[in-house]
């Protein structure tokens, strides 16, 4: 599946989560089908949504025919029941063999279940409260994207003044922590912590929770944030 490039693609559930997906990939242009028994849920597309509703259990089969699994480029099984996203999704991928298949995980104490099976997941719940934690404990830093269940962060630091003519490497600390890019000028580069700063660039960075932890000690210390 080339990136960017039109798909077919497949939402099961079409609760707030599958409804604003569902949307977002019908406004990039792809060909979507959405999947979800209660036919009044479709009522949440709106009017300008195009694409093909199917009422019907998103492990049946017949439905997931219906929906296009046949000739599809990518699942995403979104409802509210894990029972329902895992089943689906072995079926996208053990019996069409999709293999974009991607399943929310509903309840992450269940997430050894998916983990077990292979299955490409998204907890949203639980990304949701490491992304308030995050708000919380470290307001300094800019989140800019997320890995994994929010393990990893990608922060984005406004380069203050006082340390233009400094190396990366004085502002982050040694682990926890690792220069991602500088964008300077409308620019981007590749840094390393040898890397001199100007004022105004924007350093991203990929941390841990404890090396976020530890780069807002250190720069709030400094009097930078």
């Amino acid at each position: 599946m080339e990136t960017g490039a039109r798909q077919q693609i497949i939402v099961v559930g079409c609760g707030r989560v599958g409804a604003e997906l569902t949307l977002s990939l019908y406004r990039q242009g792809h060909i979507v089908s959405v999947v979800d028994m209660n036919p009044r849920s479709f009522d949440r597309l709106g009017p300008q949504f195009r694409g093909i509703t199917v009422q019907g259990e998103g492990i049946d089969q017949d439905a997931l025919k219906r929906a296009g699994i046949e000739t599809a480029d990518a699942l995403a099984a979104v409802t509210a029941s894990d029972s329902v996203n895992i089943v689906c999704s072995r079926i996208a991928r053990n019996v069409y063999h999709l293999k974009h298949v991607i399943a929310r995980v509903y309840n992450p104490v269940r997430m050894p279940i998916y983990e077990s099976l292979g299955l490409q997941t998204i907890a949203s719940s639980s990304w949701g409260a490491r992304r308030i934690e995050q708000l919380i404990l470290h307001p300094g830093l800019q989140s800019v994207y997320s890995v994994g269940h929010g393990e990893v962060q990608i922060y984005e630091i406004s380069v203050p003044e006082a340390w233009s003519g400094r190396t990366i490497g004085d502002l982050i600390p040694a682990e926890g922590v690792l220069p991602v890019s500088i964008v300077r000028g409308g620019h981007a580069y590749l840094p390393d912590r040898q890397t001199i700063l100007q004022t105004h660039d924007l350093l991203q960075v990929s941390a841990l929770p404890e090396g976020a932890a530890h780069l807002q000690r250190f720069i709030h210390v400094k009097g930078e944030v």
